[in-house]
């Protein structure tokens, strides 16, 4: 009987798991920039790997996002240390940065970079796509971080 209800369990989450690969809702709303301005705002979603187990942060597993008119981008997410401030001009935000300290203090307030991510380990990762879209994105904890991309839009990233 045990074993009946185990291998159930087991063959409803194998079912949960490869039905869909947006099974943890990672998404992009742009919150500067083109994107931002429009009406309704377009919203990436992203797409991870599926392993049967996994140990570390969801973000890490992350494989592509995909953009409102459907370019697929393609990258690998890693693990960094945040270690230095960097506040480009304005105009010289395109990725790839060192960091993205300019969007998450001007996603979620000033000195927010200083204060909770400086010194501390961050998912960080650039999505590149075939129609030229680049785009850099870092989370603290794989439910909230910030976007960049290469067409002046800063992104707030929601799982």
């Amino acid at each position: 009987m045990k074993a009946k209800l185990v291998l159930s369990l087991f063959a409803l989450y194998v079912c949960i798991i490869t039905a869909n690969d947006y099974a943890f809702g990672q998404k992009l709303y742009p919150v500067q920039g083109p994107l931002a301005t429009q009406t309704p705002q377009p919203v990436l979603t992203g797409q991870i790997r599926r392993p049967m187990f996994s140990a570390g942060p969801v973000f890490l597993l992350l494989k592509s996002w995909t953009v409102a008119d459907g370019e697929v981008l393609q990258g690998k997410p890693k693990t960094v240390k945040a270690t230095s401030v960097n506040m480009p001009p304005a105009e010289a935000c395109d990725p790839p940065q060192p960091n993205l300290a300019f969007a998450w203090d001007a996603v979620y307030g000033q000195g927010f970079f200083v204060a909770r991510i400086l010194g501390k380990n961050i998912g960080q990762a650039v999505f590149t796509g075939s129609q030229g879209t680049v785009l850099q994105v870092e989370s603290l904890d794989g439910r909230n971080g910030v976007a960049v991309d290469n067409k002046g839009n800063m992104y707030k990233l929601v799982w």
